[in-house]
């Protein structure tokens, strides 16, 4: 039976893209903006985290990503991470196991087309 009371939000895609800034604990930003995102904003029913613009990426920081992650599962949302191949990021992705555990992608327009129902996925020219 549907629930004519709850309006009915639209799924879409959120991408964060995360960038560090000397001097400040990024990972509690990225905790604060994941929650916003998960929480606050319509309904997407995918979130990327993009990670291109980060030189580097800790131990710290991809507990921190992971924690999102669980957080998105927890709410129905699924999620994929951005990490361009062969970059520092990359690597630490793969190091700490987060790659085991997220979808990662080397470019946020091929997470969005992988998760896009079959019959409007890009087709390659």
């Amino acid at each position: 039976m549907r629930d004519d009371t709850a309006p009915e939000r639209p799924g879409g895609v959120l991408v964060v893209e995360v960038r560090a800034e000397p001097d400040i604990d990024p990972v509690l930003r990225w905790t604060t903006v994941f929650e916003a995102a998960i929480c606050e904003l319509p309904g997407p029913h995918l979130l990327v985290l993009d990670l291109g613009m980060l030189d580097f990426l800790s131990a710290r920081g991809a507990r921190g990503v992971l924690g999102a992650f669980a957080r998105c599962r927890d709410h129905g949302i699924a999620g994929c991470l951005i990490a361009p191949a062969g970059s520092n990021v990359e690597r630490m992705v793969r190091f700490t196991g987060l790659a085991a555990r997220v979808p990662v992608f080397a470019h946020r327009l091929l997470a969005i087309a992988a998760y896009q129902p079959v019959a409007v996925r890009w087709l390659p020219r």
